[in-house]
């Protein structure tokens, strides 16, 4: 893959770390940033979903792309989630995010309101002519955000703003996946932000994984990808199946990846409301599922991971 390409790889939605009076705490985050450096994804992207953007105020979000930006020093990449419900917000993140040296952004459709083909266009146009040298991806998740993304509006935008260059799709159809890949023609790039079909989506032609199990359990994601590029079916599909094992414990669940940093011994606190936190018991019988899963010391690059009765 282009290393110049941002778009690519495991990508990381960083959790928002919060302190005890629920403000971002930016020594948790600079020490998450250094854990997922460590182990090598290739992508960090805060102010996501995972990362509860929709619930920071615009100068948190500026502040915690500041914050990943200077920790990450080069690293990786960092795509700056910058999507709002109003345009003039998205573009005031956009550019705020290239004048602090992201690699690129991130613009999930406006939520809430139902809006059509013409306006979504002038929308991502705004934001496309704002930061002119900056790489955007699109952000499609219909099922949280109400909007899809055409593919007439994906092959208008490519005409219109040569610097959308991908679409993160949050949706396990991968018939609309491979339209999109199509759509978008040579130099455009797909991201699955679905861990269930991490391997389907590669095999349609993915070029990267958005995954927020990954906050805790990067490797499995990083093995599945390598273990494909080598045409290693078999240990791909074992990775696949660790990552549904994951998936099972921390139930794609922001509360429940915040709660198991505490086993990777970087606590980040709870979710700002209104997501609920996981209760006490909860708590007490997420310990013994992670560890079954046996993937807390990770294992030597090229072994398997193991997952108990897996």
């Amino acid at each position: 893959m282009n290393p110049d390409n941002p778009f690519y790889g495991l990508v990381c939605p960083i959790l928002t770390p919060f302190d005890e009076n629920g403000q971002i705490d930016p020594s948790a985050a600079r020490k998450l940033v250094d854990f997922l450096v460590e182990q090598e994804v290739d992508g960090l992207m805060p102010g996501g979903t995972t990362g509860e953007g929709m619930l920071l105020t615009i100068e948190e979000r500026k502040r915690l792309a500041e914050i990943v930006v200077e920790q990450a020093a080069g690293r990786t990449k960092v795509i700056v989630h910058t999507g709002c419900i109003s345009t003039a917000e998205t573009v005031e993140l956009s550019v705020h995010a290239r004048q602090v040296g992201a690699d690129a952004v991130s613009v999930i459709t406006p939520y809430f309101y139902a809006i059509n083909d013409e306006a979504l266009f002038k929308h991502y146009l705004a934001v496309a002519e704002a930061v002119p040298d900056t790489p955007i991806s699109l952000y499609c998740y219909p099922d949280n955000a109400k909007q899809m993304i055409s593919t007439e509006l994906v092959c208008r935008l490519r005409r219109a703003a040569p610097n959308i260059l991908a679409i993160k799709f949050s949706s396990v159809d991968l018939i609309q996946f491979q339209e999109y890949i199509a759509a978008g023609g040579e130099g455009f790039h797909a991201l699955c932000g679905v861990d269930a079909i991490a391997l389907s989506a590669r095999a349609a032609g993915a070029c990267g994984q958005v995954s927020g199990n990954a906050n805790v359990f990067p490797q499995p994601f990083r093995k599945l990808y390598a273990a494909f590029s080598r045409g290693d079916l078999l240990e791909a599909r074992h990775q696949q199946a660790v990552i549904n094992h994951i998936r099972a414990v921390l139930k794609d669940d922001i509360a429940y990846f915040k709660a198991a940093l505490v086993y990777r011994g970087i606590p980040v606190g709870n979710p700002r409301p209104p997501i609920p936190s996981i209760t006490r018991s909860q708590m007490e019988e997420l310990g013994p599922k992670i560890q079954a899963l046996e993937l807390l010391s990770d294992p030597q690059k090229g072994e398997r991971s193991s997952v108990k009765g897996g």
